[in-house]
């Protein structure tokens, strides 16, 4: 068996401590059977291998792209994906970091990861951006974070984001049809 170091919120108050499991997995069901959403887990032992990140291209951007509605809607689908299937959400917003496309959401993503891993809340990191993540959308994460299941309500602001993009869809269809 081996240590695992924990950060996490329960009952919508971070709390930090060990567990003893045989790996990774383990570790995480056992503390999402406690109701604890990880936001960090690592081994205690480190070896001389991991947690070496690769930094890819240059450092800077001629013109941003805009993000569009089917940007958040894409990142919340794998977001929500991943907390369901029990990764901390640091190891998540690191693996979505690296994957998305979009310049100026890979930036925002990382500057979220980074407040969180300076001891804000998760609601807190979206917050700062009220043109992306509206009010719904950080409510709902608050909501999640003080009931400990913010899996369950990130796959309903995925179905409402879904649901609004259909509907603006929808409109868009019927103004373009011809008199």
């Amino acid at each position: 068996m081996e240590t695992y170091i924990y950060k996490g919120i329960s009952a919508g108050k971070y709390i930090e401590g060990n567990i003893e499991a045989l790996n990774t997995e383990e570790a995480s069901h056992k503390l999402k059977e406690q109701k604890v959403i990880i936001t960090n887990l690592t081994r205690t032992k480190k070896t001389k291998g991991e947690k070496k990140e690769k930094k890819k291209g240059g450092g800077f951007t001629l013109f941003k792209r805009k993000i569009k509605a089917v940007d958040v809607v894409i990142f919340s689908k794998q977001f929500a994906t991943m907390v369901k299937a029990g990764l901390p959400i640091l190891q998540v917003l690191s693996m979505l970091g690296e994957q998305i496309e979009n310049p100026s959401m890979k930036e925002i993503v990382i500057d979220i990861k980074k407040s969180l891993e300076g001891g804000v809340t998760l609601s807190k990191c979206f917050e700062k951006y009220p043109k992306i993540f509206d009010n719904i959308y950080v409510n709902l994460i608050k909501a999640g974070e003080a009931s400990g299941k913010l899996d369950v309500f990130l796959l309903k602001l995925v179905q409402s984001l879904e649901k609004k993009e259909r509907i603006k869809k929808r409109i868009k269809g019927a103004l373009m049809y011809p008199a």
